[in-house]
């Protein structure tokens, strides 16, 4: 299919004003048509937009790390001796769909999920160079504010798909939402040409930004567009949890990263449910049951990858 570069920007500026502002209705079509349209938008106006692109290319320098640091933050999947399986430095193996260097980071107090075994790898804390204390600060600066920011969003979006903001907004409450800083050697890729192939992401909501082109949508009407760059912008794509709280009113945002013959770099922010949180539709009425909450869902996604055999259970079995 062809490919154009017909992202829509959206100032969101009216989420951060007044509760009352006759603008949320306003902001909130614009943002709802150009999901709705292409699978994904161009944020701007939001609070201390100017910081954005800075405090992405400072927690990038974990990739200039000198190698005996990023091997302390690997996880123990890569490196046996260190105690960290969840965050932390992912090295690119040749088995993963996205094939990149990534480093995780979680919320700085996660919350404990479903007493079911496995369940404490997903809130364990996230590793921190201990000679960098600077560093760590900045990129806490940095998940707290993308944090911001996807809740204002998510609430929105709920609102457009006929959902009471608050329900919605209550699942991601918790403390679990994941920051990923991605980079992606020159030439690395698929057979197909793309370092990143066609896939949605598992969390409710995604603000991802670049430093190179790349990245695509793929929208409602099955058209492939490339996310435009401009300072200090964020693009929104929605993530499978929400096609799930909305009962498929909103669909996921499939996309892909075509691959390069120069580094790329990219930062993204995935809000994602409390681990105790049902991911059921947000008006379902039915009691609480472990199998409907987030961490369930992550066990059972887990459990099926290949490096993860072995560390991660199915909690069906």
């Amino acid at each position: 299919m062809t490919c154009d570069s017909r992202i829509e920007p959206v100032d969101i500026s009216a989420l951060f004003g007044p509760v009352a502002s006759p603008g949320i209705a306003e902001c909130d079509a614009a943002i709802w048509a150009g999901l709705r349209r292409s699978g994904a938008i161009v944020i701007h106006g939001y609070p201390d937009a100017d910081q954005v692109d800075r405090r992405a290319r400072r927690g990038l320098e974990v990739f200039t790390f000198p190698r005996a640091e990023r091997r302390a933050l690997t996880t123990r999947l890569i490196e046996p001796e260190n105690p960290n399986t969840y965050r932390g430095y992912w090295p690119c193996t040749p088995d993963r769909l996205l094939q990149n260097d990534f480093f995780d980071v979680g919320p700085a107090q996660p919350a404990p999920g479903p007493d079911l075994p496995g369940m404490e790898i997903f809130a364990e804390p996230t590793p921190w160079p201990t000679a960098r204390p600077g560093w760590a600060r900045d990129v806490r600066a940095h998940y707290d504010h993308l944090n911001a920011i996807a809740q204002a969003l998510i609430r929105s979006v709920g609102r457009s798909a006929g959902f009471d903001a608050a329900m919605i907004g209550a699942r991601f409450d918790g403390a679990h939402s994941t920051l990923r800083y991605l980079s992606y050697a020159p030439g690395a890729g698929l057979d197909a040409g793309f370092s990143a192939a066609r896939h949605t992401d598992a969390s409710g909501l995604s603000l991802l930004w670049q430093d190179q082109p790349g990245l695509e949508a793929q929208g409602q009407d099955g058209v492939w567009r490339a996310i435009p760059m401009r300072p200090d912008t964020l693009s929104v794509h929605v993530g499978d949890v929400m096609t799930g709280l909305t009962a498929g009113a909103v669909p996921a945002t499939p996309h892909r990263v075509r691959a390069s013959d120069r580094p790329r770099r990219s930062v993204g922010f995935f809000l994602e449910p409390a681990l105790s949180a049902p991911v059921t539709p947000a008006d379902h009425d039915g009691g609480p049951d472990v199998r409907d909450s987030y961490g369930w869902q992550l066990l059972r996604t887990f459990a099926a990858r290949p490096h993860w055999q072995g560390v991660i259970r199915d909690p069906e079995t």
